[in-house]
């Protein structure tokens, strides 16, 4: 038999885990909201939520609600509610996240690195970039490559040159991930 107290206490609980949920879904509404407003086509990594929550992170994963986040940012992207109509028909692309930080994002070869090393160096092209870094200008290598999947080009179809810089000795991941990304939004 349980005692008033210990129910009390229960409800209180519930309460403040109730409470928490709340925050984390209005959290999630927002950067959804957010991330609809500045792109057209959002690419996100196609992870095994399920399996990852059964690692040593499980609690970390859980807790941040990584597929209730992702559910909300898709059906809010192609939802066609009255109130909604300025992110209707918006896309959102899963892609696999096999190799996106292996993978040079310059010249394709494929470049096999611990986790501890968070720098990737290519020895085919020379390029040095941070592994998995997103920041308002500098891409990371894994950024890079999941913007060029979900756009649907190949490595050395997205790096391509222009013209006027045909003859140029090296080129500049930043100023392909940027033409890439003028390409999708």
């Amino acid at each position: 038999k349980r005692s008033k107290r210990r129910l009390k206490a229960v409800k209180a609980v519930a309460k403040q885990h109730k409470k928490v949920a709340d925050k984390r879904k209005d959290f999630h509404f927002k950067i959804a909201n957010e991330l609809l407003s500045k792109a057209e086509v959002i690419a996100h990594e196609n992870l095994n939520i399920k399996g990852l929550a059964k690692t040593r992170l499980s609690k970390s994963i859980n807790d941040a609600g990584w597929g209730q986040f992702l559910t909300i940012l898709t059906v809010k992207a192609v939802s066609a509610a009255p109130l909604q109509e300025a992110n209707a028909g918006q896309k959102t692309i899963a892609v696999n996240p096999k190799n996106t930080s292996q993978d040079c994002s310059n010249c394709g070869e494929k470049v096999k690195k611990e986790l501890n090393i968070r720098t990737h160096s290519c020895p085919h092209c020379g390029v040095v970039i941070d592994r998995d870094l997103f920041a308002q200008h500098d891409l990371g290598n894994a950024t890079i490559n999941i913007k060029n999947r979900a756009v649907g080009h190949s490595v050395l179809k997205a790096r391509a040159c222009p013209t006027e810089y045909r003859g140029c000795e090296t080129r500049s991941p930043y100023y392909s991930a940027s033409l890439v990304w003028e390409y999708v939004t």
